[in-house]
């Protein structure tokens, strides 16, 4: 539910009303997979735009009727990506503050719409992470045909406004996938996603650690360095190749994060310099993990950890490989 400073800012009206004083703020229509403006001039809703905000998590009827946005409530300065889709994209709400972030974020769509993940690295890739930082969001609109989208603040919550078209009926619903860049001093210390169940960000990238630890004692590894360990069988036979002590605390680890029945899970051995975690990379047809927590240390000689992380399945890559 929005806050009550925004309910009482955000005031219904008819949608004919809203339909016509965005499109003359908007200008010219961009076509669903259209490259958007490099900026808000000529581009995106203005602020004072007549914009469609779903206040419920799944959107409804009620839901789609257009409402008025305060005048002074944007928060970004340029609309890195938008699309419409009715392909089945995962629904995430987050915050990339930084490369790392934005290289991991695209393995959300690998498996989905890989050319929606191409397209999102391609146009952030000149993102100046030390001034801004990006929200992306994707959110199924029904049967609306969504034209433009813009991002929007009430206190720390962040709230997606949307350009819509009632379409009538339909047989797959659509589903809006819209990255923008918003300066770090216009972003709330602790951002809520007003319209979403879950008002906490995603994390930047799917997937997430199970286990970690240190092989104090392997010098060189032996055998595969990577495997799928999803079954007993697959785990047994990764953990046989670690030192006793190491797999020994690896299984402890997974014994108190008993696998969900929709995830599957990999094992990596990695090197670093006192990593404090680790972190998986979706690509197009392959699956990496890089050591996290030790990117400003420098060592003498590094050291071997091994992690298992767990992914979705639904956001696995089919015959994704992984890689050493």
């Amino acid at each position: 539910m929005l806050p009550g400073s925004l309910r009482n800012a955000v005031s219904a009206t008819l949608l004919a009303a809203s339909l016509t004083t965005l499109s003359a703020a908007c200008g010219p229509q961009q076509p669903a997979t259209g490259v958007p403006p490099s900026d808000n001039a000529g581009g995106g809703p203005s602020p004072s735009a007549i914009a469609s905000v779903s206040a419920d998590p799944a959107p409804s009827a009620s839901a789609s009727a257009a409402q008025s946005v305060p005048s002074d409530g944007t928060v970004s300065t340029r609309r890195v990506y938008f699309t419409e889709t009715t392909r089945g994209v995962p629904a995430v709400h987050t915050v990339l503050d930084g490369e790392r972030d934005l290289s991991r974020f695209p393995g959300y769509f690998m498996r989905s719409a890989p050319e929606i993940a191409d397209d999102i690295a391609r146009r952030a890739a000149r993102t100046d992470f030390s001034r801004s930082v990006l929200v992306a969001w994707t959110r199924t609109t029904g049967c609306n045909s969504t034209r433009d989208a813009a991002l929007f603040r009430s206190g720390d919550r962040l709230v997606l406004g949307l350009a819509q078209t009632p379409m009538g009926q339909c047989l797959v619903a659509n589903r809006v996938v819209v990255v923008f860049e918003v300066p770090r001093d216009r972003m709330p210390k602790r951002a809520r996603f007003a319209q979403e169940e879950n008002t906490r960000a995603d994390p930047p990238a799917p997937g997430s650690t199970v286990a970690f630890g240190g092989l104090e004692d392997m010098r060189k590894p032996g055998g595969r360095r990577s495997s799928e360990v999803t079954s007993a069988r697959q785990l047994d036979a990764f953990l046989a190749g670690l030192p006793r002590k190491g797999a020994a605390a690896l299984r402890e680890q997974l014994a108190r994060h008993p696998r969900r029945g929709d995830e599957r899970r990999f094992g990596f051995v990695l090197t670093g310099c006192g990593p404090t975690g680790a972190v998986l990379t979706i690509g197009r047809r392959e699956l990496s993990a890089a050591p996290t927590g030790d990117e400003t240390k420098r060592c003498i000689q590094v050291e071997h950890y091994a992690a298992v992380l767990a992914v979705p399945s639904r956001l696995v890559p089919e015959r994704a490989q992984l890689i050493d």
